[in-house]
């Protein structure tokens, strides 16, 4: 049976004069989203980004977000430290899995911090794989850039990414791919179709790469050199499943080195998996 909730918590939709907090709680955390991510999940679902209060006070968010109600994703779970350990963490992972069901997903995924496994797995939550973010340094090479994606790109994009992550993310690939059009590269074969492709963005700490989607190995390190070129200079960050075993050989042939862990968990049944060998970088851990 579920704890009951301290009287003393209450919630309330996040909205944009709310971006200041998030920005002040992730920054605590440590985290490297930026203010146009905090836009970005009011643009992607906006019913269902929350505010938590203690006792009238904004402590905490979280986010999530809905995919074809195949599953939905639950990300920006922070609580300021001086609130920690009354319950309101699990109080908002609640109100978000409460959200979702609400509009008919079953399946809820997100991926956990160490700390934050000990919240999920008591609620059910049960792991799927592990990834690790790895960070390094953008570097100049000798290397042919792949041609950018462009508007007329994104359908196919779309269709193809589709079959890799488990459901149609078009909305959270239109955004990302929009906003850094020069971050964003598309490989096609000699017939046209896709192959793979490769985006990146900046981010508050640092720039992040993903998603990052390829079919082969080879053609995925060509995509990483690009993107490293693309990025000479600059710190950057990726999140890639430890079970790819070419991703972690190629990231870490380029100098990359662990700076923490995730664990991708599901709450329900997992029917739409997706292809994980296919995915060489993640979205990010509060989108997929």
């Amino acid at each position: 049976m579920p704890k009951m909730l301290d009287n003393k918590i209450s919630f309330r939709n996040f909205t944009e004069t709310d971006i200041g907090l998030g920005m002040e709680l992730k920054n605590i955390s440590g985290w490297n989203q930026t203010e146009s991510d905090w836009k970005r999940y009011l643009l992607l679902e906006p019913d269902g980004c929350f505010v938590a209060l203690y006792d009238g006070k904004e402590v905490g968010t979280a986010t999530a977000i809905n995919y074809e109600k195949r599953f939905g994703w639950i990300g920006m779970v922070l609580v300021h430290p001086q609130y920690r350990r009354k319950g309101i963490g699990t109080a908002l992972l609640q109100k978000a899995i409460q959200y979702l069901k609400g509009i008919g997903v079953e399946t809820i995924k997100l991926d956990a911090t160490a700390e934050g496994r000990k919240v999920y797995i008591p609620l059910g939550f049960r792991e799927e794989y592990d990834l690790d973010r790895r960070q390094g340094i953008g570097i100049a090479f000798s290397c042919d850039e792949f041609p950018l994606i462009h508007e007329k790109d994104l359908n196919d994009i779309i269709k193809f990414d589709a079959h890799t992550f488990g459901a149609d993310r078009g909305n959270v690939l239109r955004s990302l791919i929009k906003e850094n059009p020069n971050k964003s590269f598309i490989a096609r074969n000699r017939d046209g179709k896709i192959e793979g492709y490769i985006t990146a963005r900046k981010g508050f700490n640092a720039c992040q790469i993903g998603p990052w989607v390829s079919k082969s190995p080879s053609l995925s390190n060509e995509l990483f050199a690009s993107m490293l070129n693309k990025l000479a200079g600059e710190k950057t960050f990726i999140d890639t499943p430890r079970q790819n075993e070419d991703g972690v050989e190629i990231i870490e042939k380029h100098g990359f080195t662990i700076q923490r862990g995730f664990t991708r968990m599901f709450l329900g049944n997992n029917a739409h998996p997706g292809t994980p060998s296919y995915i060489y970088a993640t979205s990010s851990a509060e989108k997929g």
